[in-house]
């Protein structure tokens, strides 16, 4: 899987339902950084005590959340039309993550992955996706099957099999939903095409705000890439972008995302390209890692399972 660049941020619409438990630091910001996001999603859960909190949240979503393009794809003839607007302007909305649709004659199937994992965002994304086709055909639709790679208990997995319809999977290697073909020529209840019509040039001009305001990311990438992951530092990477450290510190502040963070996304793409071509200890250096027991607790992190049951997770899912 290729992981395009890093933003790390949501607009405030889509953290309206959860505005309350938004850290202080974010009141004001144009864009929510996800770091912000995700301590609300836990703060919500945490005060609900509900772990399915982020599912419940998924289920309130509205267009209004989405913004411009919450109202483009309401009005839009059929629901391909709408989930090619929703993919090809999603950044705009949140940017938290790496979505992918595929269809084949009788199935076709949506899978997103986070940047970071955090239990509530996948529950609320995947959700948000169900409730928002319902919502615009009027129809109670229902998934083929719905795949988490969340540990869930198997009460939770009946509580989400009630509201989608269909066999909820948990332990996955991806959250990825999959329906029928046929649902793509499904007409949008809303359906408005002089509307859409006006929208479309809105959200394109939104999404070259967003990603000329964000470009520096996209010149950091290949910087991260090519990086010795051992000795790389705040330093040595201003260093490498032919910048100061505290400029770049102004940078990743402003975008609300630490070195850290760039550092563990960095090590999740390097892990997740390579870990079918190199053996562990190979993997760990690349990571920058001094021993194999911190990937072990990497991959663990990232995706509940240890690098050996990912890898054969992974070949299963492709066929191998």
């Amino acid at each position: 899987m290729s992981f395009r660049a890093i933003m790390f941020d949501i607009c405030p619409q889509y953290c309206q339902a959860l505005a309350e438990y938004l850290p202080r630091e974010s009141a004001g910001l144009s864009r929510i950084p996800m770091q912000h996001y995700f301590a609300a999603l836990e703060q919500g859960a945490k005060l609900n005590q509900d772990p399915l909190w982020g599912f419940e949240l998924g289920k309130q979503i509205n267009s209004a959340q989405y913004g411009l393009l919450g109202y483009l794809a309401e009005s839009s003839a059929t629901l391909q039309q709408a989930l090619d607007a929703l993919l090809a302007f999603d950044k705009t909305v949140a940017d938290i993550g790496i979505c992918q649709f595929v269809a084949q004659k009788k199935v076709a199937s949506i899978t997103w992955q986070p940047y970071e994992n955090n239990q509530h965002a996948i529950l609320r994304n995947m959700t948000a996706w169900v409730a928002m086709v319902r919502h615009m055909t009027g129809q109670e639709l229902s998934p083929c099957r719905v795949e988490f790679n969340l540990v869930l208990t198997d009460s939770q997995r009946a509580r989400l099999h009630d509201w989608y319809g269909c066999e909820v999977i948990a332990n996955a290697i991806s959250n990825t939903i999959h329906f029928t073909a046929q649902l793509l020529n499904m007409p949008i209840l809303t359906r408005n095409e002089l509307v859409n019509a006006n929208l479309y040039p809105a959200i394109r001009d939104l999404q070259r705000a967003y990603e000329s305001d964000q470009s520096w990311f996209a010149k950091l990438q290949p910087s991260l890439h090519r990086c010795d992951l051992q000795d790389m530092s705040l330093s040595r990477l201003a260093q490498l972008l032919g910048t100061s450290t505290r400029t770049l510190q102004r940078q990743l502040k402003r975008h609300g995302v630490s070195f850290s963070q760039l550092l563990e996304q960095e090590r999740k793409r390097r892990f997740t390209q390579f870990c079918q071509v190199l053996h562990k200890h190979a993997l760990s250096e690349l990571l920058g890692y001094a021993e194999q027991a911190s990937l072990n607790r990497a991959v663990k992190r990232w995706y509940g399972v240890s690098p050996s049951e990912y890898v054969r997770q992974r070949k299963n899912k492709e066929g191998h």
